[in-house]
């Protein structure tokens, strides 16, 4: 039994096939989400509280457009608030050091909110959510 676990202590030892892991650390998750009652409503200060995160090292990479609403920025950094504004189409990006809405020009007013993100570089929409407002 000596001589089996000197064998083997001798071939770890001496074998130059070493495998390597290598792990690439990269968060591309984002989160987006509805606080609260979650349902494709949005009742004013009811339902209209959302959660925006993109991380770090993405942010400049993503927009989110948005048909006959705004998001209104609160005191908490990655949560927003959906305010109704039919017939109104804004863009959100963090260019720099903070989150700014921008007026893209108008559509076709209803009672209907259209969100979409989508990824500047590669220009493919990763997620829309279409909503009611009540």
């Amino acid at each position: 039994m000596k001589y089996l676990s000197f064998l083997f202590l001798l071939f770890c030892l001496t074998s130059k096939a070493q495998q390597k892991i290598k792990v690439k650390k990269e968060d591309n998750r984002f989160f987006f989400f509805q606080t609260g009652v979650k349902n494709d409503t949005v009742i004013k200060h009811k339902t209209d509280l959302f959660r925006i995160h993109f991380p770090d090292s993405a942010q400049q990479q993503f927009v989110i457009h948005i048909q006959n609403a705004q998001f209104i920025k609160t005191k908490n950094d990655s949560l927003f608030r959906l305010a109704y504004i039919p017939g109104m189409k804004y863009s959100l990006s963090k260019p720099d050091t903070a989150y700014i809405p921008l007026l893209e020009g108008i559509c076709e007013s209803s009672k209907n909110i259209v969100i979409v993100i989508k990824n500047i570089k590669t220009h493919k929409t990763i997620l829309q959510n279409n909503f009611i407002v009540k």
